[in-house]
């Protein structure tokens, strides 16, 4: 018997039964292992049913045993166990479902590298020892650490990078570059033999554990198949060569109110492959980032690198219920509990989000709950079967009527750990400077755990979810509100002024609060009072709120922007933020940005209006003089839904049919790119095989974006539309007149300016 120490890297099923495993050694190298492991899920149900599936199942490759297992809601129930082999679970389950459809099934829909965390309590790239009998079957597997170590040690990867020098969605990629570590290669695609050859020896040689690429699964791999075929010479990019690639189709769906699309993926055996640009959140937080998700949620790094963080949330819950011995049952079977009309309107809400006060304040501070959610739901014990409970021992909410259990419910236990553990990481970085070695690896698990708890209350109120019920989330949501609502009270009796609330975070600002130290008995008050953690994020150095488009007195909550002393901006709503501003807009309203941030005092940000004026006539006369490279006029949208659904199309409809018109596939949540054309159509598709004509672009329609942009960063200083107007148009040089600049209290700073000298 030997023994062999490393990481958990790759699982999945053996062609014929169990599994095989893949472990990055200590010694650096990748070593393969096969392990008896069997599938089980269970039928419950009426007996006679049960006995019927018992007796059709009786002839097939199955282990069946009548048993006990506890339901999260319902208690201990009589239930079949069946047990069957990895690689004949799927088609065995399809099979039973289609013949008992009646019956409620548990722990059917589990990945398998999940179903062996349960077991083994391991997780992928969990540091563990195994001891390997003769053939190399492991024996037994002892596990060397958790997944919430703040400073996991974790394997060298061996991480080689493939792209090609073009989007292949608008030109035919001419070459492949490839990276590792100091070496790159461009390999030209002029010759499939010599490509597919050097490949094949970059692979050999390099022996990859990751392969990050761009356009990886929707386009590189699939092409290299089809050269292997044409050429005969085979190229496998699987550690494992027995197995061929593994393919997923693609898929449109809505998530949180917005259309996503994936592309089809490729995953494979033995190595990882990430395609950076088939992922939901992975640019967040990049690879480290996605390895803290797999850690902690149990699902395979390539999966969670693409996956929205909801589904790793689910596998959290899913992991902790299998290893308390509670049932995952195959659909939601808890509904909502009934309520009169009264309590739904008290019950019925989301988050407080205040309009804030209108103008820019100097000094503002923003504290915000770590976590605010998870932590509600760990110290408040909020879960599907902890709320609406009759428990001698059970705590109230009368304005809901509900009573909440005192014994920890199964979303509680899965959450605890992951919120301490960010807590933890959020006060070691903010004592690191971003130049610390240690920060960047800090700052990606603390992003992807921030998904994880961002996502994490809404799975509790999801349609589908298997553990969500909507009362528990009505309940968050409650003590939410109360939570924040208290803050700022306390807030309100330490002296500052809250300038705004939003879900989590408070801005506030005192004009002797300028230090750290100066917020730290208000922290730790509100702290004692809620029991949840708050942290301040920053001190700014100013702060403007901004209103409503079309509507100048009327605040609105998600639209403003400030600075730090170190220049670090803190922007919300602004054109640079949206992803349908074209790149030439964007930059020149960071052009304005970067302008204002080297006044750190407000009331004397007005003197940098000439150097702003004098950015944006530029900008306009390179728009007028069309020296703009057409690129960065491009707007990106996403197709909120399928073409035919459209009654009126939208821009990127209108872009997305004339793409569809020459043979495109285009669905729900694809990103469409198109420039604004003088035309009937208005629009032209970038990925369009002619390139479009400068003369037809719609400079007019250009202006007006860029117009936009630049008053929303400059409408809080005081400066109306006309002004803006004349200073831009007409090139003036003057001094302003008393009530052409917006003279309003709520704009405190500027409360007395009545004249403006522009030199230009």
């Amino acid at each position: 018997m030997k023994e062999y120490s490393g990481w958990l890297f790759d699982l999945y099923a053996h062609p014929k039964h169990g599994i095989d495993l893949w472990l990055v050694g200590e010694d650096k190298k990748p070593h393969s292992f096969h392990q008896s492991f069997q599938v089980t899920f269970y039928a419950g149900g009426p007996v006679h049913r049960r006995r019927q599936l018992w007796k059709f199942l009786k002839d097939k490759p199955v282990r069946q045993t009548p048993t006990q297992r506890k339901d999260l809601y319902t208690g201990i129930q009589d239930v079949l166990e069946i047990k069957t082999e990895p690689c004949v679970y799927e088609e065995l389950f399809r099979e039973v479902y289609k013949c008992f459809p009646d019956l409620l099934y548990y722990d059917v829909d589990i990945p398998l590298l999940l179903r062996y965390a349960a077991e083994f309590n391991v997780f992928p790239l969990a540091h563990f020892k195994v001891e390997v009998e003769q053939g190399w079957n492991i024996s037994n597997v002892i596990s060397l650490d958790t997944q919430w170590e703040l400073d996991p040690q974790l394997p060298d990867f061996r991480i080689l990078h493939l792209r090609p020098d073009s989007n292949p969605s608008r030109n035919i990629p001419k070459s492949l570059l490839a990276h590792f570590g100091q070496f790159k290669y461009c390999l030209s695609l002029d010759e499939p033999r010599r490509l597919l050859s050097r490949l094949n020896s970059i692979f050999q040689q390099y022996n990859p554990d990751v392969i990050l690429t761009s356009y990886g699964d929707t386009w590189l791999f699939a092409y290299l198949e089809e050269l292997s075929k044409e050429t005969k010479i085979p190229f496998n990019p699987n550690r494992d060569i027995s197995r061929s690639v593994h393919k997923k189709k693609e898929i449109s769906f809505h998530n949180y109110g917005q259309a996503h699309y994936r592309g089809e993926q490729v995953h494979l055996f033995g190595r990882w492959h990430i395609d950076d640009q088939n992922c939901m959140t992975y640019a967040d937080y990049g690879l480290m980032g996605a390895i803290e998700q797999a850690r902690v949620t149990g699902m395979p790094v390539q999966e969670m690198a693409r996956r929205s963080p909801g589904a790793g949330v689910a596998s959290m819950q899913n992991l902790e219920a299998m290893r308390r011995g509670v049932l995952v049952p195959y659909q939601q079977q808890k509904g909502e509990a009934p309520k009169t009309y009264e309590q739904l309107v008290i019950a019925d809400r989301g988050g407080v989000i205040f309009e804030p006060l209108l103008g820019i304040f100097q000094n503002v501070a923003i504290i915000d709950f770590v976590s605010m959610y998870p932590s509600v739901m760990v110290e408040y014990n909020i879960s599907p079967e902890t709320v609406c409970v009759d428990e001698e021992d059970a705590w109230t909410i009368p304005e809901l009527n509900i009573k909440v259990s005192s014994r920890e419910g199964l979303i509680p236990a899965t959450l605890r750990p992951m919120v301490n553990k960010r807590v933890k990481l959020r006060r070691r970085l903010k004592k690191m400077k971003k130049s610390d070695k240690a920060y960047q690896s800090y700052k990606a698990s603390s992003d992807g755990l921030k998904w994880l708890g961002v996502v994490s209350n809404g799975r509790l109120g999801f349609a589908n979810a298997i553990f969500g019920r909507i009362n528990a989330h009505e309940a968050l949501s409650f003590i939410v509100r109360k939570m924040i609502l208290r803050a700022k009270e306390v807030a309100e009796d330490h002296g500052f002024t809250v300038l705004h609330v939003y879900v989590d975070s408070l801005f506030i600002c005192r004009t002797d609060a300028t230090k750290e130290e100066d917020f730290q008995s208000l922290l730790d008050e509100i702290e004692r009072e809620t029991k949840l953690p708050i942290e301040l994020e920053a001190i700014y150095s100013w702060m403007a709120f901004l209103s409503a488009k079309q509507n100048s007195n009327l605040s609105v909550p998600n639209r403003f922007f400030g600075v730090m002393p170190d220049g670090e901006y803190k922007i919300r709503g602004l054109a640079l933020r949206r992803e349908d501003t074209p790149l030439f807009i964007s930059n020149t309203q960071l052009q304005i940005l970067e302008i204002l941030k080297q006044e750190k005092d407000p009331s004397k940000l007005t003197h940098l209006l000439p150097y702003v004026v004098s950015i944006v006539q530029e900008s306009f006369s390179a728009l007028s003089d069309g020296i703009i490279p057409i690129n960065e006029l491009l707007v990106t949208q996403t197709l909120s839904r399928e073409l035919n659904e459209y009654k009126t199309p939208s821009p990127a409809a209108r872009a997305a049919n004339q793409l569809q018109a020459i043979g495109r596939n285009i669905r729900m949540g694809q990103r469409i790119q198109y420039i604004y054309v003088k035309t009937k159509q208005g629009v032209y598709a970038w990925d369009l095989p002619d390139p479009v004509n400068p003369t037809w672009i719609d400079i007019t329609k250009y202006k007006v974006l860029l117009f936009s942009a630049v008053y929303e960063v400059l409408q809080p200083l005081g400066v109306s539309r006309n002004v803006l107007k004349n200073w831009i148009f007409g090139k003036a040089s003057y001094l302003v007149p008393p009530g052409q600049l917006v003279n309003r209290q709520d704009l405190p700073l500027f409360a007395n300016l009545k004249y403006l000298h522009v030199d230009i």
